[in-house]
């Protein structure tokens, strides 16, 4: 699959540091089994681009041939226009950071930070360490051990060793995977800030959905070893093109239609009796059979008596199995005849629009939907996310 994130580099020239990465038909083959299909990948210099995906996806794969900590079966990697596919990891301009922060116990803070370019024989690596935890916000402890800090301290001391040695690509597997969901969050911000902040190419291993979403420029959605799908976190969500990304990033309703009729920009297709729009631009495939899908909070709901309500275009009607309160939102899990069931979520203002045995209407804009090939798998990537 031939992949291009089509980001621009971020930041200015004089600070940006990074460096194109290009992968040109890169696989991985363990004796019977392929890990990695042939991919081509090209993320320009200053891009924080995520590898997301389910575990054994093969983004961590990637990641190691990136780092030569793996040789690729085939295909070739480039770094800042230099071909990298054989040299050993020590010699190519990249930094991993793991989830473990791999810190010398015995050390100092400021120590671990200079330890790399004291066995490079730097001659400032001292000033360098210290630039480098000012950067993360830690010079107040740059005379603790790595016992006397907290995980999220630790990850940005972790973080600051791999950033003085000024690599043209940083690397993260799973960085944030040991800290708790408030500080997970924190260091998010963090990062981010601090990709932007020097210009790196930062490439981002996660199987965390919202992690990769708030974090990164442009997402590498990966399935079986191939890559999905690969844009900005919103064209993602909002346009799916495969019934694993719809699946796996949030969750998507998805109804097996057919298409009845051309109305020019869009199509009408009838899902279990009823007519609905597709637009053209938003859909795979345009003719006979098709799957059409909508987000659950792109959905409305009323109850079918229930008068002046303004429904969209798009429409389905069935009985409320299920509602779940979840705070900001509950959810309607809808028997349709038909489909079976959908699911709407309604954001909590004091009123409920219906309850269990309910007969509602949904309804959404057709803008909301998009169209997939029939041949998809309605539940991929359910059980992944």
């Amino acid at each position: 699959m031939s992949t291009q994130t089509g980001h621009a580099a971020t930041g200015s020239d004089e600070r940006a540091t990074g460096a194109d990465l290009i992968l040109r038909g890169v696989s991985k083959h363990f004796a019977e089994f392929t890990a990695v299909h042939e991919m081509d990948l090209t993320v320009p210099s200053g891009t924080f681009i995520a590898l997301l995906g389910p575990s054994g996806c093969g983004k961590t794969t990637t990641l190691r041939m990136i780092a030569g900590l793996e040789q690729p079966s085939t295909g070739t990697i480039s770094i800042g226009g230099t071909d990298m596919t054989r040299l050993p990891s020590h010699r190519r301009p990249v930094n991993t950071v793991f989830q473990s922060y791999a810190l010398f116990p015995h050390l100092s803070v400021l120590e671990n930070v200079a330890f790399g370019l004291k066995q490079k024989k730097v001659k400032d690596a001292g000033a360098r360490a210290a630039e480098g935890l000012d950067m993360v916000e830690l010079s107040h402890l740059a005379h603790r051990k790595p016992a006397q800090l907290s995980g999220g301290q630790q990850q940005r001391v972790a973080l600051a060793r791999a950033l003085v040695n000024r690599p043209q690509v940083l690397l993260l597997d799973e960085p944030l995977g040991a800290l708790d969901m408030k500080l997970r969050r924190q260091m998010q911000r963090e990062l981010k800030t601090i990709q932007t902040e020097v210009g790196l190419t930062f490439i981002h291993v996660t199987h965390d959905q919202e992690e990769a979403m708030t974090m990164a420029d442009v997402v590498a959605v990966m399935n079986a070893g191939r890559v999905e799908q690969l844009g900005s976190p919103r064209d993602l969500y909002e346009l799916p093109r495969t019934a694993f990304v719809a699946n796996f990033l949030g969750k998507s309703n998805l109804m097996p239609a057919r298409v009845v009729q051309d109305d020019g920009d869009a199509v009408q297709v009838d899902v279990a009796g009823q007519r609905m729009s597709l637009p053209k631009a938003r859909a795979v495939s345009t003719s006979g059979d098709v799957v059409v899908g909508v987000r659950p909070e792109k959905m409305r709901i009323a109850r079918a008596d229930e008068e002046g309500f303004a429904h969209a275009a798009n429409q389905l009607s069935g009985t409320v199995v299920d509602a779940s309160f979840t705070g900001v939102s509950t959810e309607y899990l809808v028997d349709v005849p038909g489909i079976g069931q959908v699911g709407t979520f309604t954001q909590n203002l004091g009123q409920d629009p219906a309850r269990p045995g309910d007969t509602v209407r949904m309804s959404w804009e057709p803008e909301y939907t998009f169209g997939l090939d029939r041949e998809e798998d309605l539940e991929a990537g359910v059980m992944a996310s």
